[in-house]
């Protein structure tokens, strides 16, 4: 593969991902890591919990 091939696997990858996990929100409780680098639990109701902030 490629470089260009490569970018366009991973952006590929990377929607995927996405759309794994804003379907996984829906019902059940995730663990994860934003954007901003918090360690946040995401429950079905919508809200978040920060488990451990940035440093």
């Amino acid at each position: 593969m490629n470089k260009e091939e490569l970018l366009k696997k991973h952006n590929e990858m990377l929607i995927l991902w996405k759309a794994w996990k804003d379907e996984k929100k829906k019902h059940e409780i995730l663990t994860f890591e934003n954007e901003k680098g918090e360690i946040v639990r995401h429950y079905p109701d919508g809200k978040e919990v920060v488990i451990e902030y940035a440093k």
